[in-house]
């Protein structure tokens, strides 16, 4: 008998939307402190040049987990719609099929990284002075790249099965065995960025576990069966998951690009400083994005059952939500930024730049949220074209376009300038469109696609 989660057709009070909403707000948040744990460790013990290599490797974790978000998110729209219409058991067909195909890209991805590291982190941006420090964590982000892969995936994924607090309980134990073994591997024992690495490693292969475990163990809602190969299917789910895949993948682009830009103007302390701004700003996002990714499996749902009064009731206190979350981020932002900065680093010179620099940087916190969640509400009704407009301009297209011109303008407060201008400019062509297709009468409620 499959026991869907109430918050998923009844209508609740903002109190139970909350009570709904803080595990997955909790497991993102939790998943965002991964890199920045082994940042912090290798920061305070290791040194700038270390914490300088991990965002040197953030490129490739972006590949791998935009491939897993792609399918994830993708895949878990039809599932959902699949849900609200009543076919249990095509849901449960589809899950398993998206599955054995992940399975397959993992097996790929891992050869690729595995054969051609060194080459993969010199094209990110690693110099000579670096690669003593970016081939050691690249080495371990390779072994532990099924692991990163599936926990995402099963992340999502219990929440679409109806069980936030699963995903929650994957990001609250990796994340705290990634801080006991960062301690033990970094400290105590001395082993470096290696250290780091090898703790990370090892946290994300307990987290996937548990994710593994809930879909095997005959509790959830979803089960796997013996798949029917849907090809057009699963890529119609990666078509609808293109844009959080391609938000992953410019993250990774514009990463690049910012670490090549500040070695030019500001050498490698431009990049230590990015670095630090960099785990600030996927702390914060990560808020919005436990907003998006709990909202997405009841929008989805509510799609297939046609609940126009539920999708409205999602839809108004996500936003009510996200405005109150950014109002207190920016606040935090600007009157707490040197606190902040010296979690990571008290050295003089990256202080004097980064303290100014996060100042500016965080005013794109008061948009960002609705841009991230807009482009998730097109993936949950399935729109994927729409969801990847929003999240190409947001993470792309404008994040070039400002890069590529401010710093010749203003100097580096051009590049700490150019996230908050990509989200202004962003906005502006978001929040019309979400205003055209969020009017859910009998003319305008989201069409289903008939290929799910």
């Amino acid at each position: 008998m499959k026991k869907i989660n109430p918050a998923f057709a009844n209508s609740i009070t903002y109190k139970e939307y909350i009570r709904y909403l803080l595990p997955s707000v909790i497991s993102m948040v939790f998943l965002s402190f991964y890199t920045t744990v082994d940042g912090f460790f290798v920061s305070r013990f290791v040194g700038s040049d270390a914490l300088a290599a991990i965002n040197i490797v953030i490129p490739i974790t972006c590949v791998f987990f935009g491939v897993s978000v792609m399918l994830a998110t993708g895949a878990g729209a039809i599932v959902g719609v699949r849900q609200g219409e009543g076919r249990f058991h095509e849901a449960d067909s589809f899950f398993s099929f998206t599955v054995t195909a992940l399975i397959v890209i993992i097996i790929i991805l891992t050869t690729v990284g595995a054969l051609f590291l060194e080459p993969i982190l010199r094209l990110c941006g690693s110099t000579d002075i670096l690669m003593p420090y970016t081939k050691p964590y690249g080495i371990c982000l390779v072994i532990m790249t099924p692991a990163m892969i599936l926990k995402l995936f099963f992340e999502y994924f219990t929440r679409t099965d109806g069980h936030p607090s699963v995903a929650m309980a994957m990001s609250v134990t990796g994340l705290v065995l990634n801080v006991i073994l960062d301690f033990i591997f970094v400290v105590p024992l001395n082993m470096g960025i290696l250290g780091a690495g090898i703790a990370t490693a090892i946290a994300m292969y307990i987290s996937a576990a548990i994710g593994i475990f809930h879909f095997v163990s005959g509790r959830s809602n979803l089960k796997f069966v013996k798949p029917k190969v849907e090809i057009g299917k699963l890529f119609h789910a990666c078509y609808n998951g293109i844009s959080e895949m391609m938000t992953e993948l410019s993250t990774g682009v514009t990463t690049l690009l910012f670490n090549l830009t500040l070695l030019k103007i500001a050498g490698e302390d431009g990049v230590a400083s990015m670095s630090i701004i960099t785990y600030f700003y996927y702390f914060f996002t990560s808020v919005y994005f436990g907003i998006t990714v709990a909202a997405q499996p009841v929008i989805s749902y509510n799609i297939g059952a046609r609940a126009q009064k539920k999708l409205k009731e999602i839809v108004r206190q996500s936003m009510v939500s996200i405005t109150a979350v950014s109002v207190v981020i920016v606040a935090i932002c600007l009157l707490f930024a040197k606190p902040l900065v010296m979690i990571f680093s008290t050295e003089p010179d990256i202080l004097e730049m980064t303290v100014p620099a996060f100042r500016i940087f965080c005013l794109a916190f008061i948009l960002c949220g609705f841009n991230i969640y807009i482009s998730g509400y097109f993936t949950a009704i399935g729109n994927g074209g729409m969801s990847a407009l929003v999240s190409f301009c947001r993470s792309l297209i404008f994040v070039v376009v400002f890069l590529e011109t401010m710093p010749l303008i203003i100097g580096i407060n051009g590049v700490w300038s150019t996230i908050p201008l990509a989200e202004v400019a962003t906005a502006i062509v978001a929040i019309p469109l979400f205003k055209n297709f969020n009017r859910h009468d009998d003319k305008h409620f989201p069409k289903l696609d008939k290929s799910v």
